[in-house]
């Protein structure tokens, strides 16, 4: 091996344990996202890292390990809502901290119910939605759509929320309230706990069904998205 291949080599190899090192300690850990739950902010395949090195705080998106029944300790990626003593309320679909609106500070994926008309003025063929008969026998089509075209498009009158009364089983389960993804609430946030949404509201296993999240599991916060794997 000549000069500059052993130097490059010995770059290489230094560059590798480098990034072991970072990634193994979470000083700068990589994650490739396998879900949509966090869409439009952080996308299904993106490739993210995170930092452990960071405070974090309410609004970040924060890493956690979850023992999940299923497949046992999971990575997971969500949004940071709730802290210790903070009061949670989600009121029509929207999410109160302290009685304050969080939502209105970001841009988030709701589900919504259009007819073909409101779905053409999206003029994204990559949406996908889902054929839905309406008891008038109507043809809507359920989809995702981000709060900023819902609010160019005038959509607001066509987002799909569950009725106040009509609990979801899982989440009765886990708080003992007649509550769903869109009516939950009053919570406070007990110590060394903390309270998780994704972005995709609609379409994100969270602390609505998973329950609160020990502080303890936290591994990291968001630092940047480097690219995205499809």
């Amino acid at each position: 091996m000549n000069k500059t291949l052993k130097i490059v080599f010995i770059i290489a190899v230094s560059l590798v344990a480098v990034v072991f090192l970072l990634n193994k300690t979470g000083m700068y850990a990589f994650y490739s996202i396998p879900t949509t739950g966090n869409e439009p902010n952080i996308k299904y395949h993106d490739f993210i890292a995170v930092s452990n090195l960071i405070t974090p705080k309410r609004g970040d998106f924060v890493s956690y390990v979850f023992d999940c029944p299923t497949y046992g300790k999971v990575s997971q990626i969500h949004r940071l809502c709730g802290v210790e003593n903070d009061t949670i309320q989600i009121t029509n679909g929207e999410l109160f901290v302290n009685g304050k609106s969080f939502d209105k500070n970001y841009n988030l994926l709701h589900a919504y119910l259009l007819d073909k008309a409101q779905y053409k003025l999206l003029q994204d063929p990559t949406i996908e939605y889902f054929p839905i008969s309406s008891d008038k026998g109507d043809d809507l089509l359920l989809t995702f759509v981000e709060d900023v075209d819902a609010r160019n498009f005038n959509l607001h009158t066509a987002r799909y929320r569950d009725l106040k009364t009509i609990p979801n089983p899982r989440i009765k389960e886990i708080y003992q309230q007649p509550w769903n993804k869109d009516h939950f609430g009053p919570l406070i946030i007990p110590k060394g706990k903390i309270f998780v949404l994704g972005d995709n509201r609609d379409n994100s296993i969270d602390s609505r069904i998973l329950g609160l999240i020990d502080t303890n599991a936290l591994t990291g916060v968001y630092q940047n998205t480097l690219f995205n794997l499809k």
